[in-house]
């Protein structure tokens, strides 16, 4: 039966040459120094990148919240090879040019090792603080234009809705010919501006066939700009975790169902609706705050997300079950995974995919 599935499993798995595996650092921690332990980790297994929420506060609160772009200088310190980038920024918190200079820094102080993940943002990061929520993409935009023009170390004049610039410059370029953007999109609008204008794409977990749906998206943006795919890393953040068999794993996952599936709208896209369902936001994870009501809301939708859709929206099993199913995703398009792995002994995990699996697909 298991030569079998090695089979079925070589069949798919032909033309992989070139796939990216990466880590997830999760959000809220116990320690922050137990991030640059697990990045160390990571790196020394082989894995190709880092990621990690660019958040002030996040639910399930419980552990530390530590700024992402200090947490990455302390680990470009102590790592050669592995990238680092976030899952996502927004253009609410920072201004561009102090962003860009930021950034330009630590790309030198990394050996160009630096990603940005860009999103339209959380109210948990900025309702609480007083910073205004509005116009989310128009602003990404603007950021982006800003940053990028920074970065090439013109001098330049800019006339936007959110900020004005007059012969600005930076006096620090990342050593990179620049730094790639990756857009957070998981509505048809932003998937479309990825395909225009991003270096890569970073949606929620979802199913092969969704992510395929999807990227039909970016796709038509990339067509409209007359952009190649090849120019764009298509990413996947999903839960992970290996077991004896495929039922004891998926159980691993049970109690994430909120966080694996963030956005109740994806839910009815993939044909999963359920009366309960209904009642939900859309998008909730978006306007959730980070108080009483906030977690209660946060885990009650979780209690109402079916297991089938967690099977679906995640890679589970054995490790061959795991490599049927990271196959299924490159068929749909995936170039880049970012693993949320679950387990008592999350690094654990990674070392099978880093011995078992990430292997395999190198080897094709």
């Amino acid at each position: 039966m298991e030569s079998e599935a090695k089979q079925r499993r070589g069949e798919k798995t032909m033309k992989v040459k070139g796939v990216k595996f990466g880590m997830y650092l999760s959000t809220p921690t116990p320690a922050t120094s137990a991030y640059i332990v697990d990045a160390q980790r990571a790196e020394q297994m082989g894995f190709d990148s880092l990621w990690a929420a660019d958040h002030l506060l996040t639910v399930p609160s419980g552990g530390k919240v530590p700024e992402v772009w200090t947490m990455f200088t302390a680990i470009a310190g102590t790592t050669r090879h592995i990238r680092m980038g976030t899952c996502v920024s927004d253009s609410f918190r920072r201004h561009p040019s102090v962003f860009a200079q930021k950034l330009a820094t630590l790309d030198c102080l990394s050996n160009g090792r630096i990603n940005l993940g860009m999103g339209a943002g959380e109210m948990m990061n900025l309702e609480q603080f007083g910073i205004p929520w509005k116009k989310p993409v128009s602003r990404l935009i603007e950021a982006v234009e800003i940053m990028r023009k920074l970065w090439s170390g013109e001098v330049f004049s800019y006339e936007g809705e959110f900020w004005q610039l007059k012969n600005a410059f930076l006096q620090i370029n990342p050593l990179q010919e620049s730094i790639p953007i990756y857009f957070g999109a998981n509505g048809p609008r932003t998937r479309e501006l990825t395909g225009k204008m991003a270096d890569g794409w970073i949606p929620c977990s979802m199913s092969p066939a969704l992510y395929k749906k999807h990227l039909e998206e970016v796709k038509e943006g990339a067509r409209k700009a007359g952009r190649s795919m090849d120019e764009i890393d298509r990413v996947l953040y999903v839960y992970t975790t290996i077991g004896k068999d495929h039922e004891s794993a998926l159980k691993k996952l049970e109690p994430y169902k909120s966080s694996i599936v963030l956005w109740p709208k994806i839910l009815e896209e993939g044909g999963y609706t359920t009366e309960p369902l209904a009642i939900v936001e859309p998008d909730l994870y978006s306007k959730i705050m980070v108080n009483e009501e906030g977690e209660k809301k946060f885990k009650e939708y979780g209690e109402f997300v079916p297991m089938e859709v967690v099977e679906d929206f995640s890679i589970a099993g054995t490790v061959d079950d795991c490599i049927e199913q990271i196959a299924e995703y490159i068929k749909a398009g995936v170039t880049h995974f970012a693993f949320v792995p679950v387990g008592p002994d999350p690094m654990r995990i990674l070392l099978r995919y880093s011995r078992e699996i990430i292997p395999y697909f190198r080897n094709r």
